[in-house]
């Protein structure tokens, strides 16, 4: 994110992208050791109809799987925070796209007790990440089967090439989870590509004092002795890298929202009274984006703040993740405050509701949410500071000479050229056809695409929709050109 009117990344911005370049190569790396030899699934048999081992994605074809469709997750963790110790349950409920006799569940790491499917003993192989299930009968084509996997173990986040980390993670004994785009296989089964949105069910039993917060809303809190079950809801088609866990001894804030929508922010209480401040404008973040894209996709809103460092903040869905550093350093920067609050509310429209098919099209999260803290700093610190914003970051592009968005390599994922070339294609658009069609374009990308997932093709068939004008040529060169453009006209306001 770009922290400061200079132009230059801020501090967890280079962290986020140092933590997802090495996440990228990392990924590819793990996949290529633990997913050749499953490429086939149970098609060694001869006669076995296996989903495959992988969804196809350009960059992470290995993640994800073939042959089915989830539909729920209800994932039952009992967790010792002090030791770290997970005792876990997921019901998949899901539907087969074809007959199948196997398929996969990404799932690294914790030991697997049992499977069933359908109530039955299914038989099962670990093959590094990919565990390959044997249904007890065929399931057919358009049939929907329910899979019971019971576990346990202390999960082990992935470590990448930098020492960055992604998943399941504890520090002391506040523990959060941090998944994109490959880290939600390291604490459930689960088919692990942004094609195959679920809805989840999190029961969540920990001892006193520790609170458990997740994605969603909470549904119902149990007491059973000194332990407690939190119950999260999320009741709208979610991502799997966005799935959230946090536990720690958190002080929850609760407000009300434009429209009555919950914010319910989850702090550190050693942390409390600063993280108070630094999120009180959400209300109005929230208030102006939703005059912009339309109302707010989700059921609630807030952030959660455990009592640990990040490698950045993350917009995990309906509850983002801030770590300390990002608290007491990054948002008290002179515009923190306002980009890094607002970057990732953006992502709930701009990446979580409307989600990329393939993570080479990563710039329609980062971009796009880029541009929006933008515009929120505009409206908070007024249009000086939005036209600085852009010069300084078009100024940054040319000078650090990152690569273009649209294709970013497969070793430099999220690269700070998808951020801020990113951000500078949308405001080429709208530059180019004006405000009132630009913010017709993103008003009906929230709307048209809600719970679903785009591609950049999409992408730029709507805006020639909406504006009746040939644009491909203008976002290709912005996207795709390795030479810089030059905004229209020269200037930063439309």
């Amino acid at each position: 994110m770009p922290g400061n009117l200079d132009g230059q990344p801020s501090t967890i911005q280079r962290a986020r992208s140092l933590r997802r370049r090495a996440a990228t190569v990392g990924g590819l790396v793990l996949l290529v050791a633990f997913g050749a030899s499953v490429a086939l699934g149970g098609l060694a048999c001869g006669t076995k109809l296996a989903g495959a081992a992988g969804s196809g994605d350009p960059y992470f074809p290995n993640m994800g799987n073939g042959g089915y469709d989830v539909l729920d997750y209800q994932l039952d963790l009992q967790v010792d925070p002090a030791a770290g110790r997970l005792v876990g349950s997921a019901l998949v409920e899901a539907k087969a796209t074809q007959d199948l006799d196997t398929f996969d569940l990404d799932f690294a790491g914790l030991k697997v007790q049992t499977i069933q499917v359908d109530g039955g003993e299914a038989r099962w192989q670990r093959k590094g990440q990919e565990l390959v299930v044997s249904a007890p009968a065929r399931l057919r084509v358009g049939s929907t089967f329910k899979v019971s996997v019971s576990y346990s173990g202390v999960p082990q986040s992935l470590t990448m090439a930098d020492g960055s980390v992604v998943g399941w993670q504890k520090s002391g004994d506040s523990i959060f989870t941090l998944d994109e785009p490959e880290g939600a296989a390291t604490w459930f089964p689960v088919n692990d590509t942004p094609l195959d949105k679920a809805t989840y069910t999190f029961r969540i039993t920990v001892p006193e004092p520790y609170t458990a917060a997740a994605n969603g809303v909470l549904a119902q809190t149990v007491a059973n002795g000194n332990d407690q079950t939190f119950v999260w809801e999320m009741k709208q088609p979610m991502a799997s890298y966005l799935a959230a866990v946090y536990i720690g001894k958190f002080v929850l804030s609760a407000t009300a929202g434009p429209g009555a929508t919950p914010i319910r922010n989850y702090f550190a209480d050693s942390l409390a009274d600063p993280a108070t401040k630094a999120f009180a404008a959400t209300p109005e973040v929230l208030a102006f984006y939703g005059g912009l894209f339309g109302p707010y996709p989700f059921a609630a809103y807030g952030v959660a703040v455990p009592d640990a460092d990040t490698l950045g903040a993350m917009e995990n869905q309906t509850m983002s993740l801030y770590g300390r550093n990002v608290l007491e350093k990054d948002m008290s920067d002179p515009t923190g405050d306002a980009i890094y609050l607002s970057h990732e509310l953006a992502h709930q429209w701009f990446g979580d509701s409307v989600t990329l098919e393939h993570w080479s099209d990563i710039w329609l999260n980062e971009g796009f949410a880029t541009y929006c803290s933008w515009l929120w700093l505009g409206q908070s610190r007024g249009q000086g500071a939005f036209d600085a914003q852009v010069k300084n970051s078009y100024d940054a592009v040319v000078a650090k000479r990152w690569p273009p968005p649209g294709k970013p390599p497969a070793d430099d994922l999220f690269n700070d050229g998808v951020y801020y070339r990113g951000a500078l294609t949308l405001q080429a658009v709208r530059l180019t056809v004006g405000d009132d069609v630009f913010f017709r374009i993103l008003r009906t990308w929230a709307d048209r695409y809600k719970y679903k997932n785009v591609s950049t093709a999409d992408f730029i068939g709507l805006v020639q929709e909406v504006s009746g004008r040939d644009l491909r040529g203008l976002i290709d060169s912005w996207l795709y050109d390795s030479a810089m453009p030059a905004l229209p006209g020269g200037g930063t306001a439309a």
